[in-house]
C-alpha cells in the first residue's frame, strides 16, 4: 500500500508538517509506504502570506504539472488530500483518471463564516459548496477537530477524528532548571488576518496589566504575518515594552530549542467564530510535550484536550485568563505539576506513533 500526501504548502507551516511530513515518515514504521507532493516544495509554489500574491494562471499551471505527475504514480496508490483549495484539482482529476482512491484531510475552516443558504440547500460560499462535494465524493474524511467531524459527517458516513498532536521525540523537556527568578510568558504563531491580531492584543492586554504587580514577568512573542509586525507599534509607548520581547518566524525545527526557554504558554482566542472551532491547536500540543503549563481560551478543541485545573487552564473571561496566568505566577508547585500531568496527557493521547497508529489502521480500510 502507498499513500502520496498531497498538499499546497511548505515543510515550514504546521498543515503540510505535521499531517504531510510527519505522518508520511510515522505510517513507514507500520509497513505503509508513503511519499509527500508539496506544490511549494516540489513545484516551487508561493505558499503562506506570499501565496496571495500568486495570479490564478499560475495556479492552473501548477495544476497541469502537477496532473502530469500524480497520472505517472502507481496504480493502487492512495491520494491523501490536506485540505481543499487551488491545488485539489489535479490530484482530483488524476484519482477520477487512475481510480486511485481518495482521503480528504480537514484541519482549517476556510470558508466564510456565515454562509446563507439559497432555496434552503444552495449556499452563498463556494468554498462551503466544494467542502461539501469533497467530503461526499472521498473514500473516506479526516477531521482534526470534533467540530470538524460534526459538520464533515454531514456529508459522508466514514468520517475519523485524527487531531494534529505533536511529535514527542523532537518535542520533549530538556532536563535544564529553569530560572525561577524570571517567568516568561510565551505565544507562537502567525497572524496573516485582521481578527488574528486581536489575539495578539488581548495577550499584551493581559501581560501588560499583570507586569504592573510582578517585575520578574516576561512576554516572548514569536511569529510572522502583516499583523504580526503591528505589534511593535501597540507597544510603542507602553511602560512595559522593555519587558516583552518580539521575534521573528522560528524555523520549525528551532521551535524545541525556543520552547526549552519559556515557562507558560498562552493560546487566546477572542471571538467564538466557526474558524477558531475548527483549528486543531498544535502550539498547545507543543507546549504540552515540553511540559509547560498553559492557559488557553475555553473555545474550541483546547476545551476537549484541557481539564481544567489539572493539565492546563481554560478561561472563558479575559478577567479569568488573567487570574490563572497570576495563579502560575505566584504558585512554582502548581506550574511543576500541571507541566508533567500536560506532558502525559499528549504522551498517552496525542504523540505522533498514538495518532499514526490510529491513522495506519483507518487507511487500511480503504
Amino acid at each position: 500500500m502507498k499513500v502520496i500526501f498531497i498538499t499546497r504548502e511548505g515543510y515550514n507551516l504546521s498543515g503540510a508538517r505535521v499531517r504531510c511530513y510527519n505522518f508520511a515518515r510515522a505510517l513507514r514504521k507500520y509497513g505503509i509506504d508513503t511519499e509527500v507532493f508539496s506544490f511549494a516544495d516540489s513545484l516551487g509554489a508561493k505558499y503562506g502570506e506570499k501565496e496571495s500574491e500568486m495570479p490564478f494562471r499560475d495556479k492552473v499551471a501548477y495544476n497541469i504539472k502537477a496532473l502530469k505527475i500524480l497520472l505517472k504514480k502507481e496504480k493502487g496508490s492512495v491520494f491523501f488530500m490536506q485540505r481543499l483549495n487551488y491545488h485539489t484539482v489535479a490530484p482530483f482529476i488524476a484519482s477520477l483518471v487512475s481510480r486511485n482512491k481518495f482521503v480528504f484531510d480537514c484541519d482549517d475552516w476556510n470558508i466564510r463564516e456565515n454562509p446563507e443558504y439559497r432555496l434552503g440547500f444552495y449556499p452563498s460560499s463556494k468554498m462551503e459548496f466544494l467542502t461539501r462535494r469533497m467530503a461526499a465524493c472521498s473514500n473516506i474524511c479526516i477531521a482534526a477537530s470534533l467540530f470538524l467531524k460534526d459538520y464533515l459527517s454531514r456529508f459522508n458516513s466514514r468520517v475519523y477524528y485524527i487531531p494534529t498532536g505533536v511529535d514527542t521525540e523532537s518535542f520533549k523537556p530538556n532536563g535544564s532548571l529553569s530560572d525561577e527568578t524570571r517567568i516568561v510568558f510565551s505565544w507562537v504563531g502567525t497572524v496573516y488576518h485582521k481578527e488574528m491580531s486581536e489575539n495578539i492584543k488581548f495577550i499584551l492586554d493581559c501581560f501588560l496589566m499583570l507586569a504592573d504587580k510582578y517585575s520578574n514577568i516576561y512576554l516572548d512573542l514569536a511569529g510572522e504575518g502583516k499583523y504580526f509586525y503591528e505589534t511593535s507599534v501597540y507597544l510603542k509607548d507602553h511602560r512595559h515594552k522593555d519587558r516583552v520581547i518580539i521575534n521573528d518566524w522560528i524555523l520549525p525545527d528551532k521551535i524545541p530549542d525556543h520552547l526549552s526557554r519559556i515557562d507558560i504558554g498562552l493560546l487566546p482566542l477572542t471571538q467564538e467564530t466557526r474558524f477558531n472551532k475548527a483549528k486543531s491547536p498544535t502550539k498547545l500540543f507543543e507546549y504540552m510535550a515540553m511540559a509547560k503549563p498553559t492557559v488557553s481560551s475555553n473555545i474550541g478543541e483546547a476545551s476537549c484536550i484541557i481539564k481544567n485545573g489539572y493539565n492546563g487552564f481554560l478561561a472563558k473571561t479575559k478577567e479569568r485568563f488573567m487570574e490563572d496566568m497570576e495563579r502560575l505566577i505566584r504558585d512554582p508547585d502548581l506550574r511543576k505539576d500541571m507541566a508533567c500531568k500536560a506532558r502525559k496527557t499528549v504522551e498517552e493521547k496525542y504523540s505522533l506513533d498514538v495518532l499514526t497508529k490510529q491513522l495506519s489502521e483507518i487507511l487500511k480500510t480503504v
